[in-house]
């Protein structure tokens, strides 16, 4: 197995385990903190959100895009890139506009969203703003992670066949 194909799928199974994530949240955390009082719910995300920046979500978080731009790089670079080349740099793509879109947009939401006092009326009112926002993008954020797997993963099991001809 090539380098380009062991880091390929490494950013496949990464961005796999990102979207997974992602799409778990989207479909069964925010729904229930959804039906819980606000105040139980900002503490909640709070927490939620504070963990998030701990192992071992941040190794895949970052492993995954260094994977990404990689993949990207390599296609870019070479001379005559075949189509497991592409399908890996457009899944690194994917990936990366996933990941930017979480450290532009949903990362100041629950920055925002952390400082505020659950229990206050500000509280309520970012909390019912940050459900609709975060959660949106958060299915985008899925959706793209997903889609950077088939990519990466795709490209990757492509090389190996035609390697092994």
């Amino acid at each position: 197995m090539s380098l380009s194909s062991m880091v390929s799928l490494c950013g496949a199974v990464g961005s796999a385990v990102v979207g997974g994530v992602y799409t778990n949240f989207s479909a069964r955390v925010m729904p229930r903190l959804a039906a819980l009082p606000d105040s139980e719910a900002v503490e909640t995300m709070q927490r939620f959100n504070r963990n998030a920046l701990e192992l071992p979500f941040t190794s895949f978080f970052f492993g995954t895009a260094v994977a990404s731009v990689w993949s990207l790089v390599h296609c870019l670079r070479k001379e005559n890139p075949g189509v497991a080349d592409h399908m890996c740099s457009v899944g690194g793509a994917m990936y990366l506009m996933g990941w930017v879109l979480t450290i532009a947009y949903n990362v100041p939401r629950n920055n925002r969203l952390d400082a505020v006092v659950a229990g206050t009326a500000e509280a309520a009112q970012v909390w019912h703003v940050y459900l609709s926002e975060w959660t949106s993008a958060n299915s985008v954020r899925a959706a793209l992670s997903i889609l950077g797997a088939v990519g990466l993963g795709a490209g990757a099991v492509w090389s190996m066949l035609s390697a092994s001809r």
